[in-house]
């Protein structure tokens, strides 16, 4: 069952929708009830992000990127890109959506934190080769019409010998196979109403766009777009998985129940890849 292929639209056209959705709905700000953009906002989705997926900020502070330059690519609202720059990194930032971009610098400016945020697509980086000493990117990639061509983008930035730590969505996930596919697919008939693509399209909350690139990758599919490309070391591993990945039985189960299934059936792939 292919889920990485997206060819109905034009690249540009994807990235217009994508675009447009980020900038009504910024990533992560349903989270919050205060008004934005206070302090007080920023840090109840942050609070929200690291309860939810605390695998994130422990792997934020086990980065050795104090004084070295860092590039973080789809930003989003600057959740972590506060915390890379808290870590002491020359933060550098990169995201399609202007929104995003006026949202973060307001965020970094309130606790005395500064980066270079661009707005760019990052299909094309808008840096010379060999810039960066570490590059990040938590659930961007799968966005794109064309992921590998960012992951060598990603290679041509990296110093050589560099680092680069990237997720994407996991196609062999408890909440894809179960949730998705087999409850609301299945069982609930919405093969009848919408392509697997297009019920893939909605699952960004709150969205209602069919038109959304949401690819998902097996561990080996993801480390063979990153060796293909020339990465010399890239090790892969799955993590993150909520009572709310598992439809139905949600209410029955806590946390700590299904925690044991987060490195198998978690809903995130991750990419610890080194130039």
């Amino acid at each position: 069952m292919d889920t990485t292929e997206y060819k109905e639209l034009t690249p540009e056209q994807y990235k217009r929708h994508t675009r447009s959705h980020w900038s009504e709905q910024p990533c992560g700000s349903h989270y919050s009830e205060k008004i934005s953009p206070t302090k007080e906002y920023f840090e109840k989705i942050e609070a929200h992000r690291y309860s939810t997926h605390p695998f994130i900020l422990r792997a934020i502070r086990s980065f050795d990127i104090r004084d070295k330059r860092v590039l973080e690519i789809g930003f989003g609202m600057g959740t972590d890109h506060l915390n890379l720059a808290r870590q002491g990194a020359i933060m550098h930032g990169v995201d399609l959506t202007p929104k995003h971009g006026e949202l973060t610098a307001k965020r970094l400016k309130m606790y005395s934190l500064d980066s270079r945020i661009v707005i760019g697509d990052a299909e094309t980086l808008p840096y010379r080769d060999e810039t960066f000493d570490f590059v990040y990117s938590f659930g961007v990639i799968h966005h794109s019409p064309d992921t590998a061509k960012i992951v060598w983008e990603i290679k041509r930035v990296l110093k050589p010998g560099a680092r680069c730590w990237a997720t994407v969505y996991h196609k062999n996930s408890l909440f894809f196979w179960w949730s998705v596919f087999a409850v609301h697919h299945v069982l609930l008939g919405g093969f009848l109403r919408e392509s697997l693509k297009s019920r893939l399209s909605r699952i960004e909350y709150p969205n209602d766009n069919p038109n959304l690139v949401i690819r998902l990758y097996t561990k080996r599919a993801l480390a063979s777009i990153f060796r293909e490309v020339g990465f010399q070391s890239v090790n892969v591993s799955v993590d993150q998985i909520e009572p709310t990945h598992i439809a139905v039985f949600h209410r029955f189960l806590s946390r700590r129940m299904v925690e044991p299934l987060a490195h198998r059936f978690g809903w995130y792939v991750i990419a610890d890849a080194q130039k």
